[in-house]
């Protein structure tokens, strides 16, 4: 067998041309689409890390948000507490001090009216004292002759069984706040002699004025002190019918 280098080369250059051909239609298209391929894919992936890389961000913001909002809530509501515990003890105060102006306010008028109503009261009883301090004066009698003259006619009105029951009662005494004039002794004597008795004359300076007598069985009240008692009695019985 023999080698023909003429063929030989033409098959070399045949293959050459056909590997110029293929490079040029084949080889650099496929290259062409591989690139491209690569640089989506590595465009993709590197889209698809942004997008990863964004959400996380997003997710991070989105945790800082919720937690600052969180926070911010929670402040809201302490401040908010703060507030109305606040407002609560504004309101006790207030109305522990309204309380405490209506307790002045009622003690003050009850002060007032409790003066009021002594002022009154006093006023009264200074009026029914010179009321009873005038009649009194006025009923009295003119001095001790005047006390043994309305001795004597006290026993007269007296019933026969009052007057026995005091004359003979036992212990009968004349009482004055001090010594008496002759004539009013006698007098006063003079009236008890007629029923049959005799007095001794004795002294309480208590009495004031007048001209009483006394046994151990009673005592007929003939003074200033018994005359301001009657006369208070009667008129505080007036006013109370009133």
């Amino acid at each position: 067998m023999t080698f023909d280098w003429t063929t030989f080369a033409l098959q070399l250059v045949n293959v050459l041309v056909l590997l110029a051909i293929l490079r040029h239609f084949l080889f650099r298209p496929v290259a062409a689409i591989i690139a491209k391929r690569r640089a989506e894919t590595q465009a993709a992936l590197d889209a698809a890390n942004t997008a990863r890389a964004e959400a996380e961000a997003a997710t991070a913001r989105a945790h800082t948000e919720a937690e600052a909002s969180a926070a911010a809530r929670a402040g809201v509501l302490e401040k908010a507490e703060a507030d109305a515990e606040e407002q609560r003890r504004k309101l006790l105060s207030s109305a522990h001090a309204e309380a405490e102006r209506i307790i002045a306010e009622g003690r003050a008028a009850l002060t007032r009216d409790e003066a009021a109503a002594t002022a009154r009261r006093m006023a009264q009883l200074r009026d029914l004292a010179a009321a009873v301090a005038t009649r009194a004066l006025a009923a009295q009698p003119a001095g001790p002759q005047g006390y043994a003259d309305r001795l004597a006619a006290t026993l007269r009105a007296m019933t026969d069984s009052e007057r026995a029951a005091l004359l003979k009662g036992g212990n009968l005494q004349l009482v004055s706040p001090d010594d008496l004039p002759a004539a009013t002794l006698k007098a006063a004597q003079d009236a008890l002699s007629n029923y049959g008795a005799t007095a001794q004359l004795t002294q309480d300076p208590d009495l004031i004025a007048g001209l009483e007598l006394r046994s151990d069985s009673g005592v007929l009240r003939n003074s200033l002190a018994h005359d301001l008692d009657q006369i208070s009695s009667a008129m505080q019985d007036d006013r109370a019918s009133a």
